[in-house]
């Protein structure tokens, strides 16, 4: 095939290519930022250190030491290893549907917005009267840092699952929350403390759901 032939198809392998960058921005621009943490923390072939846990993780009672940085930088950062690719792909997945569906903006409100109104009503209305109360699990999950991206893409996977169509919207919505709930009561993994675990999986717990209501909140839009 000479080269005259094959320029056009490049022409048009570009053009496409071109065409996606500009459609989901936010999810190349995540995704990117994840891979150059992940290559600066070495946690893209192993664990997470403990001291960049200290470093970027988020504890609820940062709230109350006004580290709110901490919110932003814990969502960029991920357990490492196998977790690390995990958190990867479901934020290429979930972003990236999100943000062709339905444009930037929406994807970013949908990710950002769940990953903090998370944070916050865990923090606020539930670990932090538990442990004023002084409940031991409660105590100990109101000082235990955590990292990771997977309430802004839970959140993501709820606003994604409102565009399946009817019942079976309604079947993955309720399957997904009753998996979300067994996980509570599941063992943690290997080299997982269980206030992590638990705080994790309350995080879920919420996300998911607040991805469902903001398309009810804020409407679905759709691209195509």
């Amino acid at each position: 095939m000479s080269d005259r032939s094959i320029k056009p198809y490049l022409k048009i392998s570009f053009t496409r290519l071109r065409q996606i960058i500009r459609r989901i921005p936010f999810t190349l621009c995540m995704v990117i930022i994840l891979l150059l943490v992940a290559w600066g923390t070495q946690s893209y072939f192993q664990e997470l250190t403990r001291t960049w846990v200290t470093r970027f993780g988020f504890a609820p009672r940062d709230f109350w030491f006004f580290r709110w940085e901490r919110l932003i930088l814990t969502a960029l950062v991920t357990n490492g290893g196998s977790i690390f690719w995990f958190a990867f792909a479901m934020v290429a997945f979930t972003s990236g549907v999100t943000e062709w569906m339905s444009g930037s903006w929406r994807a970013i409100l949908t990710f950002w917005g769940v990953h903090l109104v998370t944070l916050m009503l865990e923090s606020l209305m539930f670990l932090l009267p538990l442990h004023q109360l002084g409940f031991i699990q409660a105590r100990s999950l109101f000082f235990s840092r955590d990292v990771g991206p997977s309430a802004g893409y839970m959140g993501s996977l709820g606003y994604i699952a409102t565009f399946i169509p009817r019942p079976w919207r309604w079947v993955v919505f309720g399957s997904i929350l009753v998996f979300l709930i067994i996980s509570l009561f599941l063992p943690p993994r290997p080299g997982e403390t269980q206030a992590v675990k638990l705080s994790a999986d309350m995080a879920h717990l919420l996300a998911f759901p607040l991805g469902w209501v903001t398309s009810y909140l804020f409407g679905r839009r759709s691209n195509s």
